[in-house]
């Protein structure tokens, strides 16, 4: 039961939200976690919050960086722990006995990742998204990391270490492409419980709109149009129809 959990939140200018998402993790009832907080040079008070929790983070550091995904591969490579989760800055975890639960799982099978629902959160209105199992093939085509969200995606040490991390050509959707690389390389499971709160709101990357040219680069380079356009929307309408039935409620 004793895994110990690496979670990681890269922070740049995060004052807004920091503190929730660090008292989210400092108050699980599972005691094992390695918290890591890796700060892009922050001029606002982020930095003058982590400060405050000082004593609750197992590594702290902060200097400018070329993005979130360097800043991610520096939290990856001061990671000790077994099983490490990404934790955005403006996101918090679902509740205080989230990680116990999710160790839970993980020591019956063991396997290279995890991952589970996302409760999405804009302004005072919450709604849980329900997930299911996918594997490589039905997250390349349905073209989007929605069944997999990232901030609930853990993935073994071992396995992040064969990946070599996130690519940092892609500023923006590196985390589709990464999550489509442990897919491949590795088994895993999906678990049906909530992970992480994912904050929607103006300011954030998925808002932006700004991920959509490089997740097409992503597709082209896992070979997405290589497969024959008749399976291809076979299984996007199957996989997405699926997905917002199972969502209704």
């Amino acid at each position: 039961m004793n895994l110990k959990i690496s979670i990681i939140t890269v922070t740049k200018n995060s004052e807004q939200f920091l503190e929730e998402t660090i008292e989210s993790v400092i108050t699980q009832s599972y005691k094992n976690i390695e918290y890591i907080i890796i700060d892009g040079k922050s001029t606002d008070r982020t930095i003058e919050i982590i400060n405050k929790y000082l004593n609750n983070i197992a590594y702290y550091h902060s200097e400018p960086d070329d993005g979130m995904y360097e800043a991610i591969n520096k939290g990856l490579a001061a990671a000790t722990g077994e099983y490490i989760l990404i934790l955005n800055s403006d996101d918090t975890l679902a509740n205080q006995q989230v990680i116990h639960n999710v160790v839970k799982e993980i020591n019956v099978s063991k396997l290279n990742w995890y991952y589970g629902n996302i409760i999405n959160r804009k302004d005072s209105i919450i709604k849980e998204r329900n997930g299911f199992k996918v594997g490589y093939k039905e997250l390349l085509l349905s073209t989007h990391g929605t069944f997999v969200p990232h901030p609930c995606f853990l993935i073994s040490k071992q396995l992040n270490k064969e990946l070599k991390g996130y690519n940092t050509n892609y500023k923006f959707a590196s985390d589709y492409d990464y999550i489509l690389r442990a897919l491949k390389s590795g088994d895993g499971q999906y678990i049906k419980m909530a992970i992480t709160i994912f904050r929607i709101h103006s300011d954030s990357i998925t808002s932006s709109g700004r991920i959509e040219k490089e997740r097409i680069e992503i597709l082209l380079k896992h070979q997405y149009l290589n497969i024959h356009k008749l399976k291809r929307l076979y299984f996007y309408y199957k996989l997405w129809i699926y997905y917002k039935i199972i969502n209704l409620i």
